[in-house]
């Protein structure tokens, strides 16, 4: 096919928006490109386009079709460039990551070479949107493997469509595309997630481009000034007014689906949209794509990985330096393993074999090795992966003990381990937690965008049934979680650079809702008084103290930066305690407003704020860190909890037998 600068224009406009959407710019309390995923679905239009293109053309023109010749293409195409970003990212990784992070990363890279990250990902349980996928280096290579899948699958039914089915060959991708489409419809509804990696859920994006190369193929293409510019507004549009509350993909992805289908097939090189995109520096950056596209996340990921305070003039660093590196593989990387001249095909298969090798060993022995744990500092030796230090306990049900009942999220789920191997001789002990979950009765959670599928994880009447209808009284119940999450649907900022999520734009991606004519304060009194009717004593455990930091990560950049300055000195990372008690307030009164014989209370915060510094509320000491994340306590803090928490379980049963007694 001819030459369409305009087609290069177009990747440049796909990979300036997924950079702006990774890169997080905040204008005005605002990211005003939120709607910058989209980008990566350009792509797939443009890739379906493409190499249906060259499968068509050489099946209409020749009457056959080289598999062999097109798998071979494709791999000089996206394997070469995706080695050496990855053997680049394997330094830092060492660098930068803790131990389980870098086995996850060294299982992302493996995903990866094997054309499958998209699947990894999603059982790894990485929603795309959320805070903690930007420090995952390799999350990007997802759409790689939704394109390598295709280009497996598609050569062949096509072949086979056409030889057997030539007439029917446009209806044939018209079905598929339907089917596809309609699929990621009811995907999106069951379960978001998936749906956002699954291929199938894509195909009907890459199949757009297939049926725009059949028409241009056998019928040529249309200019068309006015249509090529509603495709470029209708791209603009999705671009900044698509968020993550937005159904994707799914119908509503139709839009910037359309806009590119429109551009690709009215669009020429003389018409307004034509030349605005083949405009040279968009050429260029189209030219490169390819090599943005992968530099942009790792250089993106390590520089979030640790670090408290990002500017936007941080995230425009990160863009210069993706920008070099790209231009620079782009001539020494890229182009020579393109050209078959160059590079021959035996030269190409040995250099890709000796790369795979290497990558795979080196991977390989990162996961053999956990991580290789002893290249941390001392103050981080035997955090990582301390919670399966101490398993979970449920003991046999003994009439004569009694009952202890763990409520609420995963704040509780940390300490609860701790909990049950100290007292379950002692005590009947029982865990009812779900993550993320108020575990109120009649209050549940709505989730927006990529998570309303947690909905169905978070049926807190179910859980509150079982405890409420526990026919034996006299049972202690511990309550907690992030109540100031519950209560206000808004998560974390510490006013200090450190954001989880987006609460810098108050903009929520998941509410609590209660049953209708009460507030959740009401519901959260409606359920303890129907604890306290039933004699059951109440444990409260008050919020703990929020980072908006993970603390190892923070720590570990901390050393690795003062190591070259020969000062291994950290300076301690420490949090706002007045930050802690606005957001706290609203769950204080409502802890506050019960009162009664049967309410115990504990407060973590006295463990950790006002105490070595006033004002402000520590994460560690010299010689223990107390959270493994930014709101999650360690094996340390979780014994600090523990110490003041069985107090009052301890309180709790001596009333319970006075009660008794008497």
């Amino acid at each position: 096919m001819n030459y369409r600068a305009e087609i290069d224009g177009l990747r440049a406009l796909a990979v300036v928006s997924v950079i702006l959407y990774h890169a997080k710019f905040i204008f005005n309390e605002r990211d005003w490109f939120e709607g910058g995923f989209i980008g990566v679905d350009i792509f797939f239009v443009i890739s379906g386009y493409l190499i249906t293109y060259q499968i068509l053309s050489d099946l209409e023109n020749t009457n056959k079709f080289n598999l062999l010749t097109f798998y071979e293409k494709r791999a000089r195409r996206i394997i070469p460039m995706l080695l050496f970003v990855i053997a680049v990212s394997i330094p830092f990784a060492w660098y930068k990551l803790l131990p389980l992070d870098l086995v996850d990363f060294s299982k992302s890279a493996l995903s990866a070479l094997a054309f499958g990250s998209n699947f990894f990902f999603y059982f790894s349980t990485t929603e795309y949107a959320a805070d903690t996928a930007l420090q995952k280096p390799l999350l990007h290579t997802w759409s790689l493997g939704v394109e390598e899948q295709f280009y497996i699958v598609a050569p062949i039914i096509f072949y086979w469509i056409w030889k057997f089915c030539r007439p029917f060959l446009l209806i044939a991708f018209i079905v598929m595309f339907f089917f596809s489409l309609q699929f990621s419809a009811y995907m999106n509804e069951k379960n978001s997630v998936l749906n956002f990696y699954l291929p199938f859920s894509r195909f009907w994006e890459l199949l757009v481009g297939s049926c725009l190369a059949f028409l241009e193929i056998r019928k040529g293409r249309i200019k068309n000034t006015f249509l090529s510019v509603v495709g470029l507004f209708f791209i603009l549009l999705s671009i900044f007014s698509f968020d993550s509350n937005t159904a994707h993909p799914s119908f509503e992805t139709i839009l910037p689906i359309a806009g590119v289908g429109l551009i690709i097939y009215f669009c020429s090189s003389d018409n307004f949209v034509g030349k605005l995109l083949s405009f040279k520096p968009f050429v260029g950056v189209g030219l490169i794509s390819y090599s943005l596209y992968l530099w942009h996340f790792p250089i993106f990921a390590f520089s979030r990985i640790g670090s408290l305070k990002l500017s936007n003039f941080d995230r425009v660093e990160w863009i210069l330096v993706a920008f070099s590196l790209s231009i620079l593989s782009y001539f020494f990387v890229e182009k020579p393993f393109r050209n078959n001249v160059q590079i021959s095909r035996k030269v190409f298969v040995s250099t890709i074999a000796i790369g795979l090798t290497a990558l795979i060993f080196t991977n390989l022995s990162f996961i053999y090795n956990e991580g290789f744990k002893n290249r941390l500092p001392p103050l981080l030796l035997g955090l990582d992966n301390e919670k399966e230090k101490i398993e979970a306990k449920i003991s046999h049900y003994d009439e004569s003990l009694t009952a202890v009942y763990a409520i609420g999220d995963s704040h509780i789920d940390t300490i609860f381990p701790l909990l049950s191997h100290y007292l379950e001789k002692k005590f009947n002990l029982f865990s009812l937690t779900t993550p993320g979950c108020p575990l109120i009765l009649g209050v549940e959670r709505k989730g927006i965008g990529w998570w309303k599928n947690w909905d169905e994880k978070c049926s807190s009447d179910t859980q509150l049934e079982r405890y409420l209808s526990i026919d034996k009284p006299n049972s202690i119940i511990v309550i907690g979680g992030r109540f100031p999450l519950y209560l206000s649907s808004y998560f974390f900022d510490n006013k200090e650079g450190g954001v989880e999520f987006d609460a810098r734009n108050q903009r929520r991606f998941a509410k609590f809702e209660s049953d209708a004519g009460i507030t959740i304060e009401e519901a959260f009194h409606k359920t303890i008084k129907r604890l306290i009717a039933k004699g059951h004593q109440i444990v409260l455990i008050y919020p703990i103290p929020e980072v908006g930091v993970v603390v190892p990560k923070y720590i570990l950049n901390s050393f690795r930066r003062n190591f070259f300055n020969n000062n291994t000195v950290i300076k301690p990372l420490t949090t706002n305690y007045n930050v802690y008690k606005e957001r706290s307030k609203s769950t204080f009164n409502l802890f506050d407003s019960l009162s009664g014989a049967n309410i115990y209370r504990v407060y973590p915060h006295t463990l950790f704020c006002n105490k070595k510094i006033i004002g402000r509320c520590i994460t560690h000491d010299r010689e223990n860190v107390y959270y493994v994340d930014d709101d999650h306590l360690s094996l340390t803090g979780s014994k600090m909890i523990l110490e003041l928490l069985i107090d009052q379980i301890l309180a709790a049963e001596r009333n319970i037998r006075q009660k008794k007694s008497y």
